[in-house]
């Protein structure tokens, strides 16, 4: 499933730990810039903001946006890291603490959105630029919970209630990147701000960010 392709396992990496190695292996390589890396790991569930990284706090954190730091989550725990391995580890020790529950379709079904996201900052190492010349970036990989029908998974009471602020939240998404992508309304409305998940990744789909989305679709006719 999803959380399969996205995390996968130790003898089958995901697209989580390949593209945090290609990140890194693209450091290494670049001899014109110093790099540094940090990391957030966060849950969306039921339109509340978790810090997986700090699963002590309760915390509901907010989504702000500044000029200084951008689309980022107030409170979340951001960790120096300097190689694939520490993010692979800091990520599988915080999805230790993801919401997870059975349902009829899926044993262990995801509750909630995951978003780690990994700042990039470079400083150019010579020339006329050396010391002062700098470059910003942020990888985010989400692991989406699926969108769900209540009469096939047959939830009440909380999984119920689970199950619409996950349609609800895909829904935002869908509407945001439909209106980033139709071409006969130049300077429309984006609707970033319908949902937190919209609203922390508003960076990731607007301006000149690449952005590319894995789906799963299942066999069954009544999906």
């Amino acid at each position: 499933g999803k959380t399969h392709t996205m995390l996968g396992q130790p003898q089958e990496p995901g697209v989580m730990p390949e593209a945090v190695e290609e990140l890194m292996a693209a450091a290494l390589r670049d001899d014109d810039f110093d790099y540094k890396f940090g990391v957030s790991y966060v849950e969306i569930y039921n339109e509340k903001v978790k810090d997986l990284l700090n699963p002590d706090s309760q915390a509901d954190l907010e989504v702000r946006e500044d000029a200084k730091h951008g689309t980022h989550i107030q409170g979340a725990v951001e960790l120096a890291v300097g190689s694939a391995a520490e993010i692979m580890e800091h990520m599988q020790r915080g999805s230790v603490y993801r919401t997870t529950e059975a349902t009829n379709c899926n044993e262990v079904s995801s509750r909630s959105h995951a978003v780690l996201q990994v700042t990039v900052k470079a400083v150019q190492r010579y020339g006329e630029g050396g010391g002062s010349k700098r470059r910003l970036a942020k990888l985010s990989l989400i692991d989406l919970a699926g969108s769900e029908r209540a009469y096939k998974t047959d939830n009440r009471g909380q999984r119920l209630v689970e199950g619409r602020n996950i349609n609800r939240s895909l829904l935002s998404l869908a509407n945001c990147i439909n209106a980033l992508a139709d071409r006969t309304r130049k300077g429309a409305h984006v609707p970033y701000r319908d949902s937190k998940l919209t609203r922390l990744l508003k960076d990731s789909l607007s301006g000149t960010s690449v952005a590319a989305m894995l789906c799963a679709v299942s066999p069954s006719s009544d999906q």
